[in-house]
């Protein structure tokens, strides 16, 4: 919901069709499932052995000699499947979706941009620059337009106005330009205040890049698939051999974030078909195994967070995804063969 009126607002402010809206929204998703799948699949599993076991279905299977090896076949296969989804929507499909979020964003703030020239007012743009402009005939194209500059930012020591017949905007992917034809350029300079006079056919000048920048924007390490993380010295940009430590806990975590599934379902076959059953009290270790899981998924994301500062930490990224994993397979086979 945050993230739906933030673009919201955006596509309001850009006065662009409900579609962009739609589209964002579309492109969000495959980040929050990336997320939240490891939770949800958690959630699945404790409510499906919950009712398996409230309908009494386990413990027929149980009298009817099914270990719980057997029983966890199916669950596992199923978390196999899952850690298979779980790599390809983090290594590559969340990536992209991410990228081409941010381009979306771009094309909305470069529509917003061309909105900062309104017609029949006075559009203030950055901290001394004035604009006004009697008709818009197209979204890019300006008719009858002054431009006054009071502190010099067009030419340093002069106070600039300029007065065109026509003007049209002009954004690229790294400059914002207005681009001005058959007029007269007023300087007056600021120390001696003398006045010169320019008539021109053609000017350009550079719009200020704070009211709605498109410029080329440096990818994060979530908007780049798994093999564009991987930095080779003298091949890669500076800057980001500088963030290498960020691109490496991303690739830690995109590896080892599978391995949750793992350990989330084997914790919940220990905590739920070893022991004692007892119909008043089944509920305890589906409650158990669920502050087990979210406990394990909020350090996971702690250590993550360390991860890229501190490379080190990567290691924990997948002790706290195997280990678990390991000791409730250990725990399970102790079960199973000394009947503890």
């Amino acid at each position: 919901m945050t993230q739906s009126i933030r673009y919201l607002e955006l596509v309001i402010a850009s006065d662009a069709s409900a579609l962009y809206f739609l589209v964002m929204i579309g492109l969000a998703i495959p980040k929050f499932l990336e997320a939240i799948l490891p939770l949800a699949f958690a959630i699945g599993a404790l409510y499906t052995i919950h009712r398996l076991m409230s309908d009494r279905e386990m413990t027929i299977m149980i009298a009817c000699g099914a270990s719980i090896t057997s029983i966890g076949r199916g669950f596992m296969i199923f978390t196999a499947i899952m850690m298979a989804v779980q790599f390809l929507l983090s290594g590559w499909f969340a990536p992209m979706a991410v990228e081409q979020l941010q381009k979306t964003r771009m094309d909305l703030k470069s529509h917003y941009a061309t909105l900062m020239f309104r017609e029949g007012v006075f559009n203030n743009l950055g901290d001394s620059l004035t604009v006004f402009v009697e008709e818009r005939p197209s979204a890019n194209e300006l008719k009858n337009l002054m431009i006054h500059d009071e502190n010099g930012n067009l030419n340093v020591g002069q106070q600039t106005t300029i007065i065109a017949k026509r003007g049209i905007v002009n954004f690229t992917d790294e400059t914002q330009q207005l681009l001005v034809y058959d007029g007269t350029q007023y300087q007056r300079n600021i120390a001696s205040n003398r006045v010169s006079r320019l008539d021109f056919q053609q000017y350009s000048l550079d719009v200020p890049a704070e009211q709605g920048s498109v410029t080329t924007r440096w990818q994060e390490p979530d908007e780049r698939t798994f093999e564009r993380l991987f930095l080779a010295k003298g091949k890669s940009p500076e800057r980001d051999l500088r963030k290498k430590d960020e691109f490496m806990a991303e690739i830690h975590k995109r590896i080892s974030t599978p391995f949750l599934y793992s350990a989330f379902m084997v914790i919940i076959l220990v905590l739920t078909l070893t022991g004692s059953w007892n119909r008043r009290e089944q509920v305890r270790p589906i409650i158990k195994s669920g502050i087990i899981i979210v406990m394990m998924q909020a350090l996971y994301l702690v250590i993550y967070n360390e991860a890229q500062d501190k490379i080190a930490f990567n290691f924990a990224l997948y002790a706290t995804a195997i280990f678990p994993t390991i000791y409730s397979l250990w725990v399970i086979h102790r079960y199973q063969t000394k009947g503890i």
